[in-house]
């Protein structure tokens, strides 16, 4: 168990304060090599924050004078890097050994750090939206009430100026809003990945399956394809099935009615080939370059008006590049798109 785990397991003799056993996660965690082991207990001082030594000294010594079973959390000052460990400890009846178990958790706490201040900011932000539009929708509702006063003395002239003021306070509010949630969805793509093993083509063939279900079933026809029956490859699921979604919607706005819209993987020899095909527009030759940026030059309307937040793509080859992948695209106007993401299996 402890050669092929992820997690550190140690045991350490406390009377001669020197490591008898560790396997090898407990070194690739801590960033030593197994011959430094017999030096580890200098080794730790030095990578100890100075502000955490006091605590960390005084959970040892908890635990050497209670005994039984004990967790901390604490964190390692390790290369450039800002560890963040998990202990699961027991000492020995005889006070001789304490046993344990370490656990890399920094992922998680930094999501945890950071999903706080997407809430802190969320808050900030329902805060503006609320005062920015309290005026204009005061407005707008002053505006419909003298409609209903005065519906049958208006003139069509008059009723055409109130309906367009109405649109034109809807339209800038709007736009306030897409404007203050694409910066937040933004920021809350940037949150470290964490992998986990999954069937990418159970989890691609729900995706699809989705669509088909929906009211778009009846407008776009949607494909699922795979070289083989199952591909498992570590990702995170929940934000890679994110870039999927946005390439098909993506693919749905420039796709006329009756079109095809296409998703297939293949498993090859170092990686993954993920494909969202469509027979849509195509990219025009001027957007391409600029196309994974956030730039405003690469806005377009979709074929029925929908409206870009110019983030998505920018997005999408953020998570792929996350996960070590990469992401590529061929296109053809009138003749469709074909976007590429290739996972490494390592």
């Amino acid at each position: 168990m402890g050669a092929v785990s992820r997690d550190g397991y140690f045991v350490f003799n406390s009377s001669k304060s020197e490591i008898e056993y560790a396997n090898p996660a407990f070194c690739r965690i801590l960033s030593i090599e197994e011959s430094a082991l017999n030096d580890l207990p200098d080794t730790l001082i030095h990578k100890i924050y100075p502000e955490d030594l006091e605590h960390i000294l005084s959970c040892y010594d908890e635990l050497v004078i209670d005994g039984g079973e004990k967790k901390y959390l604490f964190r390692l000052n390790i290369g450039t890097q800002e560890k963040y460990l998990k202990a699961s400890l027991v000492r020995s009846e005889d006070k001789s050994h304490i046993y344990g178990i370490i656990e890399d958790f920094t992922i998680e706490q930094e999501n945890k750090i950071h999903i706080e201040q997407i809430n802190a900011r969320k808050n900030v932000t329902l805060e503006v939206l609320a005062h920015d539009l309290k005026e204009p929708m005061g407005m707008i509702r002053m505006t419909v009430s003298s409609l209903e006063n005065d519906l049958d003395r208006l003139a069509v002239k008059d009723l055409a100026s109130a309906l367009h003021f109405i649109k034109d306070m809807c339209e800038r509010n709007l736009k306030l809003v897409r404007s203050m949630v694409n910066h937040e969805f933004l920021k809350s793509s940037v949150v470290a990945i964490k992998k986990e093993r999954a069937d990418l083509v159970w989890e691609l063939k729900d995706v699809v399956r989705f669509y088909n279900r929906s009211h778009l079933q009846h407008a776009r026809n949607f494909i699922f394809s795979s070289a083989q029956e199952k591909i498992f490859l570590n990702l995170d699921s929940m934000k890679f099935l994110q870039v999927i979604n946005n390439l098909i919607s993506n693919a749905i706005k420039f796709t006329v009615d009756g079109g095809k819209i296409e998703v297939y993987a293949e498993d090859r020899t170092d990686d993954v080939l993920i494909s969202v095909s469509d027979n849509g527009i195509g990219i025009p030759p001027a957007m391409r370059t600029e196309l994974f940026n956030s730039s405003q030059e690469v806005l377009r309307n979709g074929l029925n008006g929908e409206e870009s937040g110019g983030l998505g793509m920018s997005i999408i080859k953020n998570i792929v590049d996350l996960h070590g992948g990469k992401i590529w695209f061929v296109s053809e106007e009138n003749v469709g798109t074909t976007f590429f993401i290739s996972i490494p299996k390592g």
